[in-house]
């Protein structure tokens, strides 16, 4: 501590001269954020009390001289601390003897404590941020329960559970009614379903009977047409063009009309219980027997097959056999004659993409499918006409073969590649020729 009886106002980072701060025996502790300077009228400092060996930091009043402490008096003002860090509140009164009498009191447990109270605040508002937050959380999530019941049952309704409804609610808010009025929907969509389940039930029924009822008939009007031809081959009906010609058609729209009604009853058969015979079978094999057939009845149509490898597969090779005569006969009739067609066989890692008209679905996770394509190089089918193929009795308007057939063929193949886990797609395009693709699971 540098020596010196005398401190001027001007440099108060000087320490007062030894003795200034009443130490010893006997002498009250005086509080150490505590200073009290006596500065005499020429703005000398006579004497300071509170410094300590540990803490001599003191108001920094550099700029200040005599009257303007004075000018100052029982006003109490602030100004920083000679230590740089940290302020003093000060306050000045005048000497009887002349000159100012300065007490001042640190501010640091002021700053501390201010400190501490904007970290507990800082703390508490995050706290209670955190409160609010989860509370509005809460609340969203309860008042959005009832619009979650909604969506769970859209969903099982979806999955195909139409007997689900939405649990009731509070009529008086807007879920309430809006789950009100989607169970009205949803009686109204049932009822209309049952009714249609009915009636196609009963349409059915009515078919399968008359197939069975026109079965006999048709035999018997057969029957008379070869009894007719034995006659006249043995002598006993006279040779007659005109009626020969006649008895020709008679027994070929009788033929016709039995494999429409076996058809039907495939058909009806295969609706109460589609039952396979799966055994492990070699499709390019049935694809090959197939397409030899196929050129024995269109030896002028030119029909390609490609089999690059055996493809086997766990599947009822009768079934197989007929969905590749059908898609064959329909390429066969439908492009005008003589328009090339092709068959293949293949293997592949995953089902391609559904053509523009599909049925069927594969199961989840097949790792391997069997690709059965048939392509003719026709004019194609309109677009509009496609989502409709696999409809029963549906015949596509304006089929350049001629007479088509009953509009049955498409509807029994996409049945049997259904009971298979399979599907059926087509795609085409007028003037581009049309591609049905079978896929199959393989594993």
């Amino acid at each position: 501590m540098p020596s010196g009886d005398q401190w001027d106002l001007g440099d108060p980072s000087r320490p007062a001269a030894p003795g200034a701060v009443p130490e010893g025996r006997g002498v009250p502790p005086f509080p150490t954020d505590l200073r009290s300077l006596e500065v005499d009228a020429s703005g000398k400092v006579r004497s300071v009390v509170g410094i300590t060996r540990d803490d001599q930091t003191l108001p920094d009043l550099s700029g200040w001289n005599v009257e303007e402490l004075l000018a100052e008096r029982d006003k109490p003002f602030t100004v920083p601390s000679t230590g740089g860090d940290g302020s003093w509140r000060v306050l000045s009164l005048p000497r009887e003897e002349g000159g100012v009498r300065i007490t001042a009191q640190s501010l640091d447990e002021v700053d501390d404590t201010l400190g501490r109270l904007v970290i507990i605040e800082t703390v508490v508002g995050l706290a209670l941020l955190v409160v609010l937050g989860a509370g509005a959380v809460a609340t969203v999530r309860l008042q959005l329960r009832p619009l979650r019941e909604i969506e769970r049952t859209a969903a099982a309704i979806a999955g195909g559970d139409l007997d689900r409804r939405v649990p009731a609610q509070d009529p008086a808010t807007e879920p309430g009614r809006l789950g009100a009025a989607l169970n009205t929907m949803l009686g109204e969509l049932a009822k209309a379903m049952r009714e249609r389940d009915r009636s196609a039930e009963t349409t059915k029924r009515f078919v399968a009977d008359a197939s069975h009822e026109l079965r006999t008939p048709l035999s018997s009007i057969v029957g008379f047409a070869a009894l007719y031809r034995q006659g006249r081959d043995q002598g006993v009906v006279a040779d007659d063009p005109r009626t020969e010609r006649w008895m020709s058609r008679i027994e070929e729209e009788a033929q016709r009309m039995g494999a429409m009604v076996d058809n039907l009853l495939v058909l009806s058969r295969f609706d109460e219980t589609p039952h396979l015979q799966p055994a492990d079978v070699e499709l390019g094999g049935i694809a090959e027997r197939v397409t030899q057939a196929a050129r024995v009845r269109a030896p002028k149509t030119p029909i390609a097959l490609d089999v690059p490898e055996p493809v086997l597969a766990v599947a009822d090779g009768e079934r197989v056999r007929q969905v590749l005569e059908n898609l064959v006969g329909n390429a066969l009739h439908h492009p005008p004659p003589g328009t090339p067609v092709s068959v293949a066989v293949r293997r592949a890692p995953r089902a391609p993409a559904p053509g523009a008209a599909a049925v069927g679905a594969l199961p989840a996770g097949v790792s391997e499918v069997a690709l059965l394509t048939v392509r003719d190089e026709g004019p194609g089918i309109a677009a509009e006409e496609l989502p409709r193929l696999f409809d029963r009795f549906y015949r596509a308007p304006g089929a350049p073969g001629g007479r088509g057939g009953a509009g049955l063929g498409l509807a029994i193949s996409a049945a049997f590649v259904a009971a298979h886990e399979g599907r059926l797609s087509v795609t085409s395009a007028e003037g581009r020729g049309t591609e049905f693709t079978v896929v199959l699971p393989l594993g």
